[in-house]
This record gives structure tokens, C-alpha cells and sequence, in this order.
């Protein structure tokens, strides 16, 4: 009867090194063979080690949040018989290991109570915040037991939703008169939105004016965004892409305004389409356009964000976008804080006109699990949403549907075209309620900018 060292035993596919998860024994603690003693972290996935022995835990050698590397000792049990310092064989640990899914739950589960515990005195969180969600501990029939799938079976519930809204963009007061279309009701408009619950702002420049020069374009947005950040600190804005003839001058006022301090997201539309609406007899009106992204244009907003170290909306408007998205995923070129925003086109197409001639895929469940299949496929686990662009999105089931699967909502008087005239806040405020139907909570800013890995913010710019 001796004390001996348990060490972190080797990874499977080579992996040399181990985030330190979370503990789940304590000095003194008596455990028996098969008990779960840690889960760790690696790049690949997330893995409960169990304990090879029964025995009494003497005491822990590593903490919550170590890189740790195989060989190294993990914790010192006391008085066992059994020798404790050589590895766990492989085989058990790769049935340990999680799926990215589940490894993604962790990751922002762990986010979410660190921004709590950080957000007031004790740890209490202050009015306005979502309280979180309690996890069930009864096992999922498809994920067995133990911390992971706890996590798994309640993680969905559990996950705040990112909710966005894009306030103006192609719609005009003629089809809304609640749509901002001054700066000064554009900045109101988003502060408002903020505090309803929305986290990320999407806007266009005021009457969306695609003529203008970078650096006006740039001061216009400006305007805007340092008033809403004078007001909301932490809010997440981006803006559209601009004129020009090539992707570095329509991407210009971008390296502007992220140069400004004002921006942690940019932007990125990964393929190719017409964007059209209908006469008035119903044909494709002739005046419709092809709108044109190149790889290498889209290249160029990939290195904007690696440049200015911004996140990146990835707009997917077809089918064919996701696949050139996912592409450059494959190669590890998308950035930190990327988000992919799947847009559903309803009847009246992207620019609310006529009816019939839209785009891409029509807001279905059917179509909805089309992309989540080759997200699937490709193992990305990049976190995503849905909108309706000429259409109303919570008339359709993808917006219920995206909660229940993990998603998240992107709404807004860009997109929205419905029997009634509602302002920006009214479609948060359905978003929120639908939110809590589901029973996810909602994610401030903060919690968005944690969940998406967004890089850290620079000192915006808020005097005038």
C-alpha cells in the first residue's frame, strides 16, 4: 500500500498536450475503477479519463485551465495497491472522446459562466442579464451518461441565442415607414434593438448610397457607430460592402472604420447569384443583376479580417456559398469569430418586389437540414443562423426549428416582408419571446463576443 502518481496518459492521433477541463474529485475524495476523475481538452475533442484503480485521492497536481502534456501527473492517490503511472489504454480514451458538438457545448457553456461570474460583486448578475438555464443530469438515450452527455442532452437549452438584426439595408419607407433611413434614427434605432436583446447590429449607410467614396462612406457609418457605442459599450456592428469596381475599394470603408476601433466583425459573400425581382405580370424583371464574388474577392475579405483581426459574417444566399465557405474553413483560412448566416429566400426575393422570383433555397425544414447536413458532413462546427430575406421570418418553421437545433436568429427590416408593418425592435421582441418558448436565453453582446471567439476588442472611439 503506497501512494502512486497518476499521469495524463497518452492521446490518441498523436497529441502531445491537454486543456485541464474540469476536476471531478477532490482531495480526499474515495474513488472506485471506471469513476470519471477529469475531463481534458484537446484539438481534437473533449474526453473523460477514468480512474484505473480504486483508491483515496491524496491531492490534485494541476488546475482547472492547464495546458498540460502527457506524462505529466495529473493527481497522487494514497494508500492503493495499484500502480497508477503507466497509460490508460488508447482504445478507452477514443471512446471517451467527444464530438466537435459536444466539445463546441463545453467551450461555451464554460464562456457564458465566466462572463456571469465576471459580471457583478459574488458573482451576481445584474438586471438585464439571462439567467442561465439549468442543466439536466438525466442521460440522453443517444449520448450515455456522465458530464459530457449532460452537457450534450441539456447544452441546447443551456446555449444562449445570438440574436441579430439588420435595421435597414434595400428596404425603403415605401414599403415600411418604419425602416431608419438618417443617422440619427439608424443610431436609435440600433440602441434600442440592443437593449431588447439583439446583440449584433448589421446597418447600411443611410438610403444605402453605394455611390459614395470610401472615406465618406466610412464617416457616415462613423456617425452612427460611435453614438451606439457611447451608449453600448460592447455592442457588435458591422457594416455592408460598398461601390467600387474592385473588392479592395468595396471593402475600403471596412480598414477605415476597423482602424477606427468601431468594428470587431467584417464581412464575406462566398459566391455568386442574380438578384431580381418580379414585374408586375410576374416575369423576372430584366433590370435584375448578377451579383459577382470571385475567389479572389473573396480572398480579399479574408484578409481584411486576418489583417484587422475582425470576426467575419459569412452570408450564405445559396447553396453553392456554403460549399466556397467551407472550403477556405478546410484550409483554416476563415478567422476567429467567424459566423455563418444562412439566408433563406422568400417569395419576394431579396428586394421585396413582386412575387415569385427569389433566391436560393426557400425557408423549409427540409431545406434548413440540407445546409446542417453539409455542415455535418464537413465536421464544421461554426455556429450559424437563419433569416428570410423578402419574407417573414417567424410565419415560416425554420426559426423555431434553428433553436430547437442550436442556431441562432437573424432578423430586421432588411429582410422582413410580412402582412404587417412592424419596426425593428417589434421582430427582436418576437425573437426574444420565441427565445423563451423554446427556453434558450438570450445572449447579450458580451456573451455573443465569448461564444463566437471573436478577437479581443480594441478602445473604440467615442468622443466627439
Amino acid at each position: 500500500m503506497k501512494d502512486a502518481k497518476f499521469i495524463l496518459p497518452e492521446l490518441p492521433d498523436g497529441l502531445r498536450e491537454a486543456e485541464v477541463v474540469q476536476w471531478h474529485v477532490a482531495p480526499g475524495d474515495a474513488v472506485n475503477a471506471g469513476q470519471t476523475l477529469v475531463s481534458i481538452e484537446t484539438d481534437k475533442a473533449v474526453a473523460e479519463i477514468p480512474s484505473p484503480c480504486d483508491g483515496l485521492i491524496a491531492r490534485l497536481c494541476v488546475a482547472e485551465g492547464d495546458i498540460v502534456s502527457v506524462g505529466t501527473t495529473l493527481l497522487v492517490f494514497g494508500n492503493t495497491p495499484v500502480a497508477t503511472d503507466s497509460a490508460i489504454p488508447e482504445a478507452s480514451l477514443k471512446q471517451a472522446l467527444a464530438s466537435p458538438a459536444a466539445r463546441r457545448l463545453v467551450r461555451e457553456m464554460r464562456l457564458e459562466l465566466e462572463a456571469i461570474r465576471d459580471s457583478g460583486p459574488q458573482g451576481e448578475v445584474p438586471a438585464g442579464n439571462a439567467a442561465p438555464t439549468a442543466v439536466s443530469s438525466a442521460p440522453h438515450p443517444d449520448h450515455g451518461t456522465g458530464v459530457l452527455a449532460t452537457v450534450i442532452a441539456g447544452g441546447i437549452a443551456a446555449r444562449p441565442v445570438i440574436i441579430e438584426t439588420a435595421i435597414n439595408g434595400a428596404t425603403q419607407p415605401a414599403r415600411n415607414p418604419h425602416v431608419p433611413v438618417t443617422v440619427e434614427a439608424i443610431t436609435l434605432d440600433a440602441i434600442v434593438c440592443l437593449r431588447a436583446g439583439a446583440a449584433i447590429v448589421h446597418t447600411h449607410t443611410p438610403l444605402s448610397d453605394f455611390g459614395l467614396p470610401p472615406e465618406q462612406t466610412a464617416a457616415r457609418y462613423f456617425e452612427s457607430y460611435k453614438a451606439i457605442l457611447g451608449a453600448e459599450p460592447d455592442a457588435l456592428l458591422y457594416p455592408t460592402i460598398g461601390g467600387g469596381s474592385t473588392m479592395s475599394e468595396r471593402l475600403a470603408h471596412i480598414d477605415i472604420l476597423a482602424s477606427a476601433g468601431v468594428l470587431r466583425i467584417g464581412l464575406m459573400d462566398p459566391g455568386s447569384m442574380i438578384l431580381g425581382w418580379a414585374n408586375a405580370d410576374g416575369t423576372p424583371s430584366h433590370d435584375s443583376f448578377l451579383y459577382t464574388n470571385t475567389f479572389a474577392d473573396m480572398e480579399a475579405a479574408l484578409a481584411q479580417a486576418t489583417r484587422h483581426g475582425l470576426g467575419l459574417s459569412v452570408a450564405i444566399y445559396e447553396p453553392g456559398f456554403l460549399r466556397n465557405a467551407l472550403t477556405y474553413w478546410r484550409l483554416g483560412r476563415l478567422p476567429p469569430g467567424a459566423m455563418i448566416k444562412f439566408y433563406f429566400g422568400g417569395d419576394a426575393g431579396y428586394f421585396g418586389r413582386g412575387s415569385g422570383v427569389s433566391f436560393g433555397l426557400p425557408p423549409t425544414a427540409k431545406a434548413l437540414d440540407s445546409y446542417l447536413e453539409m455542415l455535418e458532413l464537413a465536421g464544421c462546427e461554426l455556429p450559424w443562423s437563419v433569416a428570410v430575406m423578402g419574407g417573414d421570418l417567424f410565419e415560416t418553421p425554420v426559426a423555431r426549428l434553428a433553436l430547437e437545433r442550436g442556431g441562432h436568429l437573424h432578423t430586421g427590416l432588411e429582410d422582413h416582408l410580412g402582412s404587417e408593418q412592424p419596426d425593428n425592435v417589434e421582430l427582436i421582441r418576437r425573437a426574444v419571446q420565441l427565445c423563451h418558448e423554446v427556453g434558450r436565453p438570450v445572449a447579450t453582446a458580451t456573451q455573443a463576443a465569448l461564444m463566437l471567439d471573436l478577437p479581443q476588442k480594441t478602445a473604440a472611439v467615442v468622443s466627439s
